[in-house]
Order: C-alpha cells, then structure tokens, then sequence
C-alpha cells in the first residue's frame, strides 16, 4: 500500500516565546520537534513525505533530515490547516493514501498511524481522537447516531455544551487521496477565524456520502502538540519519561524515571544501574552490569561491561573499558580509550589519550595527548605539558611507568618501560628503561633572620 504523509511544518509559533526560531525546530530531548516524527515515517515502507513549509521555510529545510522519498511544499500565506494540505495534494501519488499529521505532534506512534490507515477505505475517512479531561484548545468530536463522526467544533465556534465534550481531535487524518482534493476544494472559511479549517472535511464529506471513522485513544500522550512553552515542557517530560519505562522493562536499574534525560539514543546492557540527574547526548551505549552515579553527563560513548561512573562525572565522545573506574568528577574527552581495569579518579582530566589496561591515575591528573601501556602508576597533581604555544604534543609512558605525584611531563617525551619520576619533577627528556628521573631545583634551606 502506498502511503503519502502530509506533514504540516508552516506555523510560526508566536506563543512559544522563542523568538524568531520556528516552531518545528524546537529542541524536543536535544533534536527539532518534527524530526521526531520524520524518523518515525520513514521506516514505513513505500512511504513517500510531502513537508509543508511556509516561516522560514530554507532554516526548516536545512535543519532537518529527511530521506530521498520528502518533497517540500511552500505555504506561502498561512490560511488554516485545510488551506495547507490543499498545497500538498498536487504531489500525491495516484492510488495512495494520504495521512495528514503536524510536525509539532512528535510523539505518534507507527503502531497508532497503521491502525488509523486501516480503518480507512474508499467511501470513508479515518479521524484519530483521544479522550481527555481538559479538552480547552482542541476541536470536539461530535458522533452521529452510527459512533461515527457528524462534525468537528472547533474551540472558538462551540457551544457550553460542545465545549464540555471530552472526546477531542487530534487534527490527524488519513483518507484516499483521490478523495483529498475534492473535498478540500468545498471547504470555505466561515468561522471566527476566518480560516480554512481542515476539520470541517468530516462534515463535507457527510454531505457526499463519504463517513468519518473515530479511532480513539483512551491515553493521548501520544497525540500531544506543542503551542505554549508549557506545552513543550510537558512533551519533554512525557518523552523522557517513555524512553525511562523502556529502559526498566528492559532490565536496566533507573533510580528515577523523572531525573534521567536522553537527548539522542541509549542502548543499556541487562544488569546496569543509571542513577539521578544523568544525561545522555548524543549516541550513547552500555554494556551490561554498569553502574553509573548521579550527575554524570556522557556524550557519544561507549561504556563496555561493568565499568563504574562515579558521580559528577563528565565523558564525551570516549570509550570506556570493561570493568574500569571512572570518577568521581572526572572529564574524559577528545577520543579517549580507556582499556581494561583502568582507574581516573577525582578531579583527572584525559583528553586525546589511550589508557593501558591497570593504569591507574586517581586525583588531580591530567593527561592530554597520552598514551600509557599497562599498569602504569600515575600520581596526583602529575599533568602532561602538551601544548607549546603552537602545536599539541605527544607523550608516551610504556608499561609498568611509576610518575611520582606533581611531576610535569614537557612532551614530546617519552618514558620507557619500568622508569620512575622523583615527586615534584619537571621532565623535559625520554627517560631510559628502568631509571629514575629527578628533574627540580635543589632545596635550599635560609635561615630565618630574627630582628
């Protein structure tokens, strides 16, 4: 079956108070609004996506990313929903079925999309509702004597009586396309706005014999738009509660389901534990029996099997090994690799480094353009001096590397295997296997003059 989708992305958004950003571009858990949606049509097969845009039509179209199968349509005057659709019917393809949705409704689910396409034949139309207990701003549904739908009221046009109806519409609909355009041409703009509704397509289509089937939703979360701040608020919310319930059912430990938020994938191994007021951006995954501390934010990363994130701690596009410790308040960065067993305590820092399995470095470190071998001992306040004015540098500690505490390292420099720093030494050359460097002034003790 052929499927075109409607995706009304014109508006402006003048209640969102987001200045001059359309509404559609709206960040919704750290991507735009509609690309929520986007993503979730194109896995549709034999799909093809007609986007509707009017505001700031080239930033839409840059900003979001759409498959082969998209067509862009121009609204240029903005003249109501049906007036929008109207511009998207010329690219319809003969005999598909044509699905209006919003690109400030991101949530819709395939699963409801594919029930509604259903319900759908050539002598009728398929309208999704939702039942709520506080109806105010949306379209009430009102049923013939069959349950199926005589007319949609629109706020601003319906009675107390009509107003008190909970059953309201979600603006989605799916029809015959050779159906669309007819019925859109009938639809005129006698109302308090003045505008072109596409809600009055059910009553049009009463008059030529073509009915309108409700398929309801008990549980409209899904339905859900965005016009006020608030709104988008409680989308956020709705959204990063799912992906939570998702993780929980999946065997992931979550502490709170309303402190965790995920701004672009997470996939978790069975057996790990998130704790409060984590974030997770970008592509991020888990292996199994990891346990991560409150606070942290990890950014397109890999944490491998049982690794510990202690709080407070900050990994961004690095990898972690399997069963290393990390933290607490530690920043890992730029590339790193973190092998088996490794250790970075409170307050190191590895930037553009690869760090040997059993190495240890545990307070007050900084490693930046590092490679270390194995079981290397790395002691507090040690930094690596990699940067010269004009180029990053590389330093090297082979395997088995005691660096005494407060050692700086001037790279380029390498220290070879088994070789020890004298605490408070600055290192300027290679140090030879198994040797000892000790590079700082030589005490000197004053005596105090008394007067």
């Amino acid at each position: 079956m052929k499927v075109d989708f409607i995706v009304l992305a014109a508006g402006k958004g003048k209640r969102m108070g987001q200045g001059d950003l359309p509404k559609v571009l709206l960040p919704l858990a750290g991507r735009p609004i509609a690309q929520h949606l986007l993503d979730t049509i194109s896995s549709m097969k034999e799909a093809a996506v007609r986007m509707v845009v009017g505001y700031q039509a080239s930033k839409v179209k840059s900003s979001l990313k759409v498959k082969r199968n998209t067509k862009w349509v121009i609204q240029k005057n903005q003249l109501g929903t049906a007036h929008a659709v109207k511009q998207a019917v010329p690219l319809l393809r003969k005999g598909s079925i044509a699905v209006v949705l919003y690109g400030d409704v991101p949530l819709v689910s395939l699963k409801t999309i594919k029930s509604l396409i259903r319900v759908t034949t050539s002598k009728s139309i398929g309208v999704l509702t939702f039942q709520t207990e506080n109806p105010k701003g949306y379209g009430r549904i009102i049923r013939d004597n069959n349950k199926n739908i005589a007319t949609i009221i629109e706020e601003k046009d319906a009675s107390l009586a009509e107003k008190a109806i909970k059953e309201v519409n979600s603006g989605i609909i799916s029809i015959h396309s050779s159906m669309l355009g007819p019925l859109l041409k009938k639809i005129n703009n006698k109302n308090a706005a003045k505008e072109y509704y596409l809600t009055d397509i059910v009553s049009t289509a009463l008059k030529e014999g073509i009915s309108s089937i409700p398929l309801r939703l008990d549980n409209g979360n899904e339905l859900l738009g965005a016009n006020t701040p608030l709104e988008l608020h409680n989308l956020e919310r709705i959204y990063q509660t799912n992906l939570a319930n998702k993780l929980i059912n999946g065997g992931i430990g979550v502490a709170d389901s309303n402190r965790i938020d995920i701004r672009g994938s997470l996939n978790a191994g069975k057996g790990s534990f998130i704790d409060i007021n984590n974030i997770f951006e970008g592509e991020v995954e888990i292996g199994k029996r990891v346990e991560i501390g409150p606070n942290c934010f990890i950014k397109n990363s890999k944490i491998m099997e049982g690794a510990i994130i202690k709080p407070n701690t900050v990994i961004e596009d690095s990898i972690v090994g399997p069963n290393s410790k990390v933290g607490p308040f530690a920043r890992i960065r730029g590339g790193t690799k973190l092998d088996a067993s490794t250790e970075l305590g409170n307050f190191v820092e590895a930037n553009r480094s690869q760090v040997g399995a059993l190495t240890k470095a545990k307070h007050l470190a900084y490693l930046g353009d590092t490679t270390t071998g194995a079981s290397v001992n790395i002691g507090a306040g040690t930094i690596t001096c990699n940067y010269d004015g004009k180029n990053k540098n590389k330093t090297k500690l082979e395997d088995g590397v005691f660096v005494g505490s407060n050692t700086s390292i001037v790279a380029p420099v390498t220290l070879s295997q088994g070789s020890y720093t004298g605490a408070g030494s600055v290192i300027t050359k290679n140090v030879p296997r198994d040797s000892l460097a000790i590079g700082r002034a030589k005490q000197t003790n004053i005596k105090r003059k008394r007067n």
